[in-house]
């Protein structure tokens, strides 16, 4: 009979050390133990100075409510003045770069879309074409009409067929109904082209003089395959006008207008509004650390004895920092949620009062302001932490 050797099975665990075992959990005890006893320590240092304690926290509370309140006012007005300029349409214009010679009054579309992916803008090529109804002239405006409505958001534009859009004022002038049928003529008399009168548009200016249809009907009708007489183009708020500009004119052939009037006012308007929000943040946040700091220092001096005795029975200098910079957060994080919630409440007053609309809660807000009150408080907590490590026990306890 042939015996068969055991398969090796894991190997054994290693022997543990019995004594080395007690020593981790008694380290672990003692962690836990002294873990307690700062709480305790916390607590109770925090309690029995609780009116020194809620002038800190109430400080703190005061400057980081100014904080919360003109974020949200910041960013809800912002938002609201953005989407107020952008119903007034494109504040830039791409156009030829000279009118002299043949085919060089249009742009060439391919290449102006290619510039402004580049500048990361987005354009709606135009290409006006003059077109004739019976006796009486019309324009005719080719344009990607989605895109068209997106960069003018107020306009309106009434039921009927989207394939065209025609100026409610053109419709008057020529006498039209929704479902009618126009054939228009062009200047060269060999090109023909029938429309459908499609959906009413109301845009309040010239765009309302104008018969918009596809780029590529008015590229058909008017022979001039993949050209565009302007492009229009909106530059996003906060952005640098003259960068723009720069990038879109850069291998000729086409420049950059700016609408100042509309890029001006929105430009200066939020940044001026951003600049006052900030410097008013700054100012609150300064004031509440200042009378932090003197709230602290007034807690340090008055517990000079105690940190001498807890140096004289063995503290070293890191368990009295520890000590003073978990009340200093502690401080400091009921601060920041009481003047976040305050911010709230000022917010919706300023917004009421002052812009007559009520303004929307970001919750992106109370982790930065209860960020900005930590870091107030933990700077207002550096000098008591000085003084406290200037302590001499022996001195102090005698009481000198």
């Amino acid at each position: 009979m042939v015996e068969r050797a055991a398969a090796p099975g894991p190997p054994a665990p290693a022997p543990q050390d019995p004594r080395a075992a007690r020593e981790r959990r008694a380290g672990t005890r003692r962690s836990r133990v002294r873990r307690r006893l700062e709480r305790r320590l916390l607590w109770s240092g925090l309690w029995r100075r609780r009116g020194a304690v809620t002038l800190a926290v109430a400080a703190l509370a005061i400057g980081s409510s100014v904080a919360a309140a003109l974020l949200h006012v910041s960013h809800d007005v912002s938002r609201k003045l953005t989407r107020e300029l952008r119903a007034l349409g494109p504040n830039l214009l791409l156009v030829p770069e000279s009118a002299s010679g043949p085919g060089r009054d249009y742009l060439d579309v391919d290449e102006a879309r290619a510039r402004l992916a580049r500048a990361g803008l987005d354009g709606v090529p135009l290409l006006y074409v003059v077109a004739t109804a019976g006796d009486r002239p019309l324009q005719l405006v080719g344009a990607d009409l989605a895109a068209a409505r997106r960069l003018h958001p107020a306009w309106v534009v009434g039921a009927g067929d989207g394939r065209s859009l025609i100026g409610r004022r053109l419709m008057r002038r020529l006498g039209l109904s929704p479902g009618d049928r126009v054939t228009l003529a062009f200047a060269d008399q060999t090109r023909t082209l029938e429309l459908a009168v499609g959906a009413t548009l109301i845009a309040g200016g010239p765009d309302e003089e104008a018969w918009w249809i596809p780029l590529e009907d008015a590229e058909d009708a008017s022979g001039l395959a993949g050209r565009a007489s302007l492009v229009q183009a909106r530059i996003p708020a906060g952005r640098d006008p003259s960068g723009a500009v720069r990038a879109l004119g850069q291998g000729g052939g086409m420049r950059a207008l700016l609408l100042h009037a509309l890029s001006d006012t929105e430009a200066g308007l939020l940044d001026r509004m951003r600049r006052l929000m900030a410097l008013v943040t700054v100012a609150a946040l300064v004031a509440a650390g200042l009378c932090a700091f003197g709230t602290l220092t007034d807690l340090a001096l008055e517990r000079r004895r105690d940190i001498a005795l807890m140096k004289a029975l063995g503290a070293g200098a890191r368990d009295i920092v520890r000590q003073l910079v978990a009340e200093s957060l502690a401080i400091g994080l009921a601060g920041g949620i009481a003047g976040w919630l305050l911010g709230v409440f000022f917010a919706e007053i300023i917004g009421r009062r002052v812009f007559f609309a009520p303004v929307a809660i970001g919750w992106d807000v109370p982790p930065t302001v209860v960020g900005l009150s930590l870091l107030v408080a933990a700077l207002a907590g550096l000098g008591p932490v000085r003084l406290a490590l200037a302590v001499e026990p022996a001195t102090a306890l005698r009481g000198d």
